[in-house]
Protein backbone atom coordinates (compact mmCIF):
# COMPACT_ATOMS: atom_id res chain seq x y z
CA UNK A 1 0.00 0.00 0.00
CA UNK A 2 1.44 3.34 -0.99
CA UNK A 3 0.65 7.03 -0.96
CA UNK A 4 -1.97 8.74 1.13
CA UNK A 5 -3.99 5.53 1.64
CA UNK A 6 -1.05 4.06 3.54
CA UNK A 7 -0.70 7.26 5.52
CA UNK A 8 -4.34 7.13 6.57
CA UNK A 9 -4.09 3.50 7.70
CA UNK A 10 -0.86 3.98 9.57
CA UNK A 11 -1.89 7.19 11.28
CA UNK A 12 -5.25 5.76 12.19
CA UNK A 13 -3.55 3.26 14.44
CA UNK A 14 -2.49 5.85 16.95
CA UNK A 15 -5.95 7.14 17.68
CA UNK A 16 -8.19 4.12 17.07
CA UNK A 17 -9.43 2.14 20.06
CA UNK A 18 -12.18 -0.43 20.35
CA UNK A 19 -14.11 -0.88 23.58
CA UNK A 20 -14.07 -4.56 24.53
CA UNK A 21 -17.45 -6.24 24.52
CA UNK A 22 -16.78 -7.67 27.96
CA UNK A 23 -15.96 -4.24 29.32
CA UNK A 24 -19.17 -2.69 28.01
CA UNK A 25 -21.70 -5.53 28.50
CA UNK A 26 -20.19 -7.76 31.16
CA UNK A 27 -20.28 -10.74 28.75
CA UNK A 28 -17.38 -13.12 28.36
CA UNK A 29 -15.84 -12.99 24.92
CA UNK A 30 -14.51 -16.19 23.27
CA UNK A 31 -10.86 -15.81 22.25
CA UNK A 32 -9.24 -17.71 19.38
CA UNK A 33 -5.99 -19.07 20.78
CA UNK A 34 -4.81 -21.53 18.16
CA UNK A 35 -1.29 -20.15 18.57
CA UNK A 36 -1.08 -21.25 22.18
CA UNK A 37 -2.58 -18.26 24.00
CA UNK A 38 -5.45 -18.30 26.48
CA UNK A 39 -8.00 -21.09 26.32
CA UNK A 40 -11.71 -20.87 27.00
CA UNK A 41 -13.59 -17.60 27.49
CA UNK A 42 -11.57 -14.41 27.80
CA UNK A 43 -11.44 -12.30 30.93
CA UNK A 44 -13.54 -9.15 30.65
CA UNK A 45 -11.05 -6.27 30.86
CA UNK A 46 -11.24 -2.56 30.15
CA UNK A 47 -9.57 -0.53 27.43
CA UNK A 48 -6.79 2.00 27.96
CA UNK A 49 -7.08 4.62 25.20
CA UNK A 50 -4.04 5.44 23.09
CA UNK A 51 -3.02 9.05 22.57
CA UNK A 52 -2.80 10.13 18.96
CA UNK A 53 0.98 10.69 18.97
CA UNK A 54 0.44 13.10 16.09
CA UNK A 55 3.87 14.22 14.82
CA UNK A 56 4.83 17.69 13.65
CA UNK A 57 5.47 17.91 9.91
CA UNK A 58 7.39 21.12 9.29
CA UNK A 59 7.80 22.20 5.65
CA UNK A 60 10.94 24.15 4.75
CA UNK A 61 10.21 25.41 1.26
CA UNK A 62 12.52 26.88 -1.36
CA UNK A 63 11.00 30.19 -2.47
CA UNK A 64 13.86 31.29 -4.73
CA UNK A 65 13.35 32.95 -8.11
CA UNK A 66 13.57 29.69 -10.06
CA UNK A 67 10.44 28.42 -8.26
CA UNK A 68 8.42 30.76 -10.50
CA UNK A 69 9.18 28.51 -13.48
CA UNK A 70 6.67 25.88 -14.68
CA UNK A 71 4.25 26.75 -11.85
CA UNK A 72 6.52 25.00 -9.36
CA UNK A 73 5.68 27.30 -6.47
CA UNK A 74 1.94 27.17 -7.11
CA UNK A 75 1.94 23.39 -7.45
CA UNK A 76 4.10 22.77 -4.37
CA UNK A 77 1.75 24.89 -2.28
CA UNK A 78 -1.27 23.07 -3.69
CA UNK A 79 0.23 19.63 -3.02
CA UNK A 80 1.13 20.53 0.57
CA UNK A 81 -2.31 22.00 1.23
CA UNK A 82 -3.98 18.85 -0.09
CA UNK A 83 -1.81 16.67 2.12
CA UNK A 84 -2.59 18.79 5.19
CA UNK A 85 -6.31 18.30 4.66
CA UNK A 86 -5.99 14.59 3.93
CA UNK A 87 -4.00 13.95 7.09
CA UNK A 88 -6.21 16.26 9.15
CA UNK A 89 -5.82 15.95 12.93
CA UNK A 90 -3.44 13.03 12.57
CA UNK A 91 -0.54 15.48 12.34
CA UNK A 92 0.38 19.07 13.14
CA UNK A 93 1.92 21.34 10.51
CA UNK A 94 4.24 24.31 10.27
CA UNK A 95 6.13 26.01 7.45
CA UNK A 96 9.06 28.27 6.67
CA UNK A 97 10.06 29.81 3.34
CA UNK A 98 13.56 30.77 2.20
CA UNK A 99 14.72 33.36 1.48
CA UNK A 100 12.62 35.81 3.47
CA UNK A 101 11.10 38.12 0.89
CA UNK A 102 12.86 41.48 0.98
CA UNK A 103 15.47 43.62 -0.67
CA UNK A 104 18.32 41.19 0.00
CA UNK A 105 18.20 38.15 -2.27
CA UNK A 106 19.93 36.02 0.36
CA UNK A 107 18.02 36.91 3.53
CA UNK A 108 17.75 33.91 5.84
CA UNK A 109 14.40 32.19 5.52
CA UNK A 110 11.79 32.51 8.26
CA UNK A 111 8.68 30.86 9.61
CA UNK A 112 5.47 31.78 7.82
CA UNK A 113 3.13 29.40 9.66
CA UNK A 114 3.67 28.32 13.28
CA UNK A 115 2.99 24.67 14.04
CA UNK A 116 -0.73 24.02 14.47
CA UNK A 117 -3.01 20.96 14.42
CA UNK A 118 -4.37 19.78 11.12
CA UNK A 119 -8.08 19.37 10.40
CA UNK A 120 -10.19 17.63 7.79
CA UNK A 121 -12.18 20.78 6.98
CA UNK A 122 -9.29 22.56 5.27
CA UNK A 123 -8.85 25.34 7.83
CA UNK A 124 -5.16 24.67 8.44
CA UNK A 125 -4.61 24.15 4.71
CA UNK A 126 -6.14 27.57 4.12
CA UNK A 127 -3.83 29.15 6.68
CA UNK A 128 -0.88 27.51 4.91
CA UNK A 129 -1.95 28.79 1.49
CA UNK A 130 -2.39 32.32 2.81
CA UNK A 131 0.97 32.24 4.60
CA UNK A 132 2.82 31.08 1.47
CA UNK A 133 1.11 33.51 -0.92
CA UNK A 134 4.34 35.18 -2.00
CA UNK A 135 6.17 35.69 -5.28
CA UNK A 136 9.33 33.57 -5.23
CA UNK A 137 12.53 35.53 -5.65
CA UNK A 138 16.13 35.53 -4.50
CA UNK A 139 18.72 32.89 -3.81
CA UNK A 140 18.81 29.67 -1.80
CA UNK A 141 20.02 30.29 1.78
CA UNK A 142 19.27 26.72 2.89
CA UNK A 143 21.97 26.37 5.54
CA UNK A 144 21.25 29.65 7.30
CA UNK A 145 17.52 28.89 7.31
CA UNK A 146 17.94 25.43 8.85
CA UNK A 147 20.32 26.84 11.45
CA UNK A 148 17.78 29.52 12.37
CA UNK A 149 14.99 26.95 12.72
CA UNK A 150 16.98 24.58 14.95
CA UNK A 151 16.01 26.11 18.34
CA UNK A 152 12.29 26.01 17.61
CA UNK A 153 12.14 22.60 15.95
CA UNK A 154 14.26 20.91 18.60
CA UNK A 155 12.13 22.33 21.44
CA UNK A 156 8.86 20.62 20.48
CA UNK A 157 7.92 17.77 22.83
CA UNK A 158 6.22 15.94 19.95
CA UNK A 159 8.13 13.96 17.35
CA UNK A 160 9.08 16.51 14.69
CA UNK A 161 10.22 16.10 11.10
CA UNK A 162 11.53 18.74 8.72
CA UNK A 163 10.57 18.37 5.05
CA UNK A 164 12.99 20.30 2.86
CA UNK A 165 11.73 20.86 -0.70
CA UNK A 166 14.07 22.62 -3.11
CA UNK A 167 14.68 23.00 -6.84
CA UNK A 168 18.35 23.91 -6.61
CA UNK A 169 21.59 23.82 -4.69
CA UNK A 170 22.19 25.71 -1.45
CA UNK A 171 24.11 28.96 -1.79
CA UNK A 172 24.10 32.51 -0.34
CA UNK A 173 27.27 32.19 1.79
CA UNK A 174 29.29 35.30 0.96
CA UNK A 175 32.36 33.92 2.76
CA UNK A 176 32.86 31.21 0.12
CA UNK A 177 34.94 31.28 -3.04
CA UNK A 178 34.72 28.75 -5.83
CA UNK A 179 35.44 27.84 -9.42
CA UNK A 180 33.06 27.02 -12.23
CA UNK A 181 32.48 23.46 -10.95
CA UNK A 182 30.93 24.73 -7.71
CA UNK A 183 29.24 27.91 -8.93
CA UNK A 184 25.47 27.48 -8.84
CA UNK A 185 24.98 30.05 -11.60
CA UNK A 186 27.15 27.91 -13.88
CA UNK A 187 25.62 24.64 -12.71
CA UNK A 188 22.16 26.04 -13.42
CA UNK A 189 23.24 27.25 -16.86
CA UNK A 190 22.17 30.81 -16.16
CA UNK A 191 22.46 33.27 -19.11
CA UNK A 192 26.12 34.00 -19.77
CA UNK A 193 27.19 31.28 -17.31
CA UNK A 194 27.97 28.13 -19.34
CA UNK A 195 28.19 24.93 -17.31
CA UNK A 196 31.69 24.16 -18.55
CA UNK A 197 32.99 27.75 -18.39
CA UNK A 198 35.23 29.44 -19.16
CA UNK A 199 33.30 32.26 -17.48
CA UNK A 200 33.15 31.82 -13.70
CA UNK A 201 29.97 33.61 -12.66
CA UNK A 202 31.03 33.38 -9.03
CA UNK A 203 34.15 35.43 -9.62
CA UNK A 204 33.81 38.35 -7.19
CA UNK A 205 35.20 40.78 -9.76
CA UNK A 206 32.81 39.90 -12.59
CA UNK A 207 29.95 37.89 -11.06
CA UNK A 208 27.90 37.35 -7.90
CA UNK A 209 30.88 36.31 -5.81
CA UNK A 210 30.75 33.82 -2.97
CA UNK A 211 26.96 34.07 -2.59
CA UNK A 212 26.66 32.00 -5.75
CA UNK A 213 28.96 29.21 -4.56
CA UNK A 214 27.52 25.83 -3.65
CA UNK A 215 27.17 25.76 0.14
CA UNK A 216 27.04 21.97 0.54
CA UNK A 217 29.24 21.44 3.60
CA UNK A 218 27.56 23.98 5.90
CA UNK A 219 24.09 22.84 4.80
CA UNK A 220 25.01 19.24 5.62
CA UNK A 221 26.21 20.39 9.04
CA UNK A 222 22.89 22.16 9.62
CA UNK A 223 20.89 19.04 8.73
CA UNK A 224 23.16 16.94 10.95
CA UNK A 225 22.59 19.36 13.85
CA UNK A 226 18.83 18.97 13.47
CA UNK A 227 19.17 15.20 13.52
CA UNK A 228 21.37 15.33 16.62
CA UNK A 229 18.61 17.35 18.28
CA UNK A 230 16.01 14.68 17.43
CA UNK A 231 14.61 16.22 14.24
CA UNK A 232 15.03 14.11 11.10
CA UNK A 233 14.97 15.85 7.73
CA UNK A 234 13.34 14.50 4.57
CA UNK A 235 14.79 15.98 1.37
CA UNK A 236 12.76 16.47 -1.80
CA UNK A 237 14.38 17.57 -5.04
CA UNK A 238 11.92 19.04 -7.53
CA UNK A 239 12.62 19.85 -11.20
CA UNK A 240 15.73 21.99 -11.53
CA UNK A 241 17.60 20.19 -8.77
CA UNK A 242 19.16 17.47 -10.96
CA UNK A 243 22.64 19.08 -11.06
CA UNK A 244 22.69 18.83 -7.26
CA UNK A 245 21.66 15.19 -6.90
CA UNK A 246 24.86 14.26 -5.07
CA UNK A 247 24.40 17.11 -2.60
CA UNK A 248 20.75 16.23 -2.00
CA UNK A 249 21.72 12.60 -1.41
CA UNK A 250 24.27 13.77 1.14
CA UNK A 251 21.67 15.92 2.88
CA UNK A 252 19.16 13.07 2.95
CA UNK A 253 21.66 10.72 4.56
CA UNK A 254 22.78 13.33 7.09
CA UNK A 255 19.14 14.07 7.92
CA UNK A 256 18.46 10.48 8.94
CA UNK A 257 15.48 10.05 6.62
CA UNK A 258 17.11 8.78 3.44
CA UNK A 259 15.36 6.43 1.03
CA UNK A 260 16.58 2.83 1.06
CA UNK A 261 18.09 3.07 -2.43
CA UNK A 262 19.53 5.77 -4.68
CA UNK A 263 18.54 8.45 -5.07
CA UNK A 264 18.46 8.76 -1.30
CA UNK A 265 16.44 11.95 -1.53
CA UNK A 266 12.87 12.07 -2.88
CA UNK A 267 13.29 12.95 -6.55
CA UNK A 268 10.36 14.48 -8.42
CA UNK A 269 10.77 14.55 -12.19
CA UNK A 270 7.84 16.80 -13.09
CA UNK A 271 6.34 19.82 -11.39
CA UNK A 272 2.70 18.79 -11.72
CA UNK A 273 0.67 18.51 -8.54
CA UNK A 274 0.15 14.77 -8.94
CA UNK A 275 3.86 13.95 -8.88
CA UNK A 276 4.53 16.39 -6.07
CA UNK A 277 1.57 15.07 -4.07
CA UNK A 278 2.76 11.49 -4.42
CA UNK A 279 6.21 12.39 -3.15
CA UNK A 280 4.84 14.35 -0.19
CA UNK A 281 2.52 11.44 0.66
CA UNK A 282 5.43 8.99 0.59
CA UNK A 283 7.36 11.21 2.96
CA UNK A 284 4.35 11.56 5.27
CA UNK A 285 3.91 7.78 5.33
CA UNK A 286 7.50 7.36 6.50
CA UNK A 287 7.27 10.17 9.03
CA UNK A 288 4.11 8.86 10.63
CA UNK A 289 4.82 5.12 10.68
CA UNK A 290 5.57 4.25 14.28
CA UNK A 291 5.67 1.21 16.51
CA UNK A 292 5.66 3.32 19.66
CA UNK A 293 2.39 4.40 21.27
CA UNK A 294 1.54 6.43 24.34
CA UNK A 295 -1.15 5.19 26.69
CA UNK A 296 -3.57 7.81 28.01
CA UNK A 297 -2.72 6.56 31.52
CA UNK A 298 -0.44 4.03 33.16
CA UNK A 299 -2.09 0.66 33.87
CA UNK A 300 -2.92 -0.08 37.50
CA UNK A 301 -1.24 -3.49 37.21
CA UNK A 302 1.41 -3.97 34.49
CA UNK A 303 1.01 -7.73 34.83
CA UNK A 304 -2.61 -7.49 33.71
CA UNK A 305 -2.18 -5.78 30.35
CA UNK A 306 -2.81 -7.23 26.90
CA UNK A 307 -2.24 -5.79 23.44
CA UNK A 308 -4.41 -6.58 20.42
CA UNK A 309 -3.62 -5.88 16.78
CA UNK A 310 -6.65 -6.14 14.52
CA UNK A 311 -8.49 -7.96 17.29
CA UNK A 312 -5.85 -10.67 17.80
CA UNK A 313 -3.98 -10.82 21.10
CA UNK A 314 -0.20 -10.30 20.80
CA UNK A 315 1.82 -12.38 23.30
CA UNK A 316 4.16 -10.12 25.21
CA UNK A 317 7.26 -12.31 24.96
CA UNK A 318 9.35 -13.22 21.94
CA UNK A 319 10.87 -11.32 19.06
CA UNK A 320 7.48 -10.09 17.85
CA UNK A 321 5.99 -9.18 21.21
CA UNK A 322 5.73 -5.86 22.98
CA UNK A 323 7.17 -3.94 25.89
CA UNK A 324 5.67 -1.39 28.24
CA UNK A 325 7.56 1.27 30.19
CA UNK A 326 5.20 3.48 32.13
CA UNK A 327 2.85 4.76 29.45
CA UNK A 328 5.16 3.97 26.50
CA UNK A 329 4.13 0.89 24.50
CA UNK A 330 6.54 -0.48 21.87
CA UNK A 331 5.69 -3.21 19.36
CA UNK A 332 8.51 -5.47 18.19
CA UNK A 333 9.49 -7.61 15.20
CA UNK A 334 6.84 -8.74 12.75
CA UNK A 335 4.10 -7.13 14.85
CA UNK A 336 5.82 -3.78 14.35
CA UNK A 337 6.22 -4.51 10.64
CA UNK A 338 2.46 -4.97 10.16
CA UNK A 339 1.95 -1.52 11.63
CA UNK A 340 4.70 0.22 9.66
CA UNK A 341 3.54 -1.24 6.35
CA UNK A 342 -0.11 -0.42 6.95
CA UNK A 343 -1.18 -4.09 7.00
CA UNK A 344 -2.84 -3.61 10.40
CA UNK A 345 -5.81 -1.33 10.92
CA UNK A 346 -6.20 -1.11 14.71
CA UNK A 347 -4.16 -1.40 17.90
CA UNK A 348 -5.91 -1.85 21.24
CA UNK A 349 -4.62 -2.06 24.82
CA UNK A 350 -6.71 -3.73 27.52
CA UNK A 351 -6.10 -4.12 31.24
CA UNK A 352 -7.61 -6.28 33.96
CA UNK A 353 -6.68 -9.73 32.63
CA UNK A 354 -3.45 -11.72 33.08
CA UNK A 355 -0.91 -10.84 30.39
CA UNK A 356 -0.67 -13.41 27.61
CA UNK A 357 2.97 -14.44 27.44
Amino acid sequence: MTGVSQVAWTLGLTAFTVVACGARTGLLVPLDTADGGLTGPACAGTDIPLDSNAPNLYFVLDGSTSMQEDSKWTNVRSAVATLITQLGPRAAFGAAVFPTQGADACTTGSEVMPVQPGDAQGVTAGVFLAATSVVPKGGTPTAATLEALLPELSAFPQLTFAILATDGGPNCDATLSCGVADCTSNLDGAPGCPVDGPTNCCDPTTGVGGQGCLDAAVTTQAVSALRAAGVETFVMGIPGSAPYAAVLDELAIAGGAARATEPYYYEVDTSDTGALGTAFAQIAAQATASCTFTLARAPASPGEVNVYVDGAVVPQGGASGWSLQGTKLTLEGSTCATVETGDASAVRVEEGCATVM
